[in-house]
């Protein structure tokens, strides 16, 4: 027989900190402009195929963009997202398989080269760790910052 202690009376461990003052919750189709706009770039840098060629099993490589909450947000972005870089399915990682030769260099290399074209746009990029997912999956987050405010003219 299995036993378990008593239930707590509330979870007072939230999954993320309450929002932090100064970012907006997400409301409306705002919230999700920021992952159509990146979507729009990377399908415009030839990265990945516009979305209605995805429909089925698609086996060639394309990227997803999921738009970030603005708490995760750095300060002074207008726009946060995270991509994940899907490989061609010959270098895909398979549960209970082992990678062929080179996939793992393969999906590394594929994912600075979506890094550079964002960067290129003139988003700011950086390379993390996917919580949640098998060990070594990587994704982007993506931002682009406001631009910074102008000094009034003293003339």
């Amino acid at each position: 027989m299995v036993t378990h202690g008593p239930a707590h009376e509330a979870n007072d461990s939230p999954i993320r900190p309450a929002p932090e003052a100064g970012h907006p919750s997400p409301a409306g189709s705002d919230y999700y402009a920021g992952a159509r706009e990146v979507a729009g770039r990377l399908e415009e840098a030839g990265l990945t195929p516009p979305r209605v060629q995805q429909q089925g099993r698609w086996t060639g490589e394309f990227c997803t963009v999921e738009a970030a909450h603005p708490d995760t947000w750095p300060e002074h972005a207008v726009l946060g997202v995270e991509v994940t870089h899907v490989p061609d399915a010959e270098y895909r990682w398979r549960i209970g398989r082992q990678d062929p030769p080179g996939a793992a260099e393969y999906r590394r290399d594929r994912l600075k080269v979506v890094a550079e074209a964002l960067r290129g746009f003139g988003y700011t990029v950086e390379v993390v760790e996917r919580s949640g997912w098998r060990p070594g999956q990587q994704a982007l987050r993506v931002h682009r910052l406001a631009p910074p405010a102008r000094a009034p003219d003293d003339g």
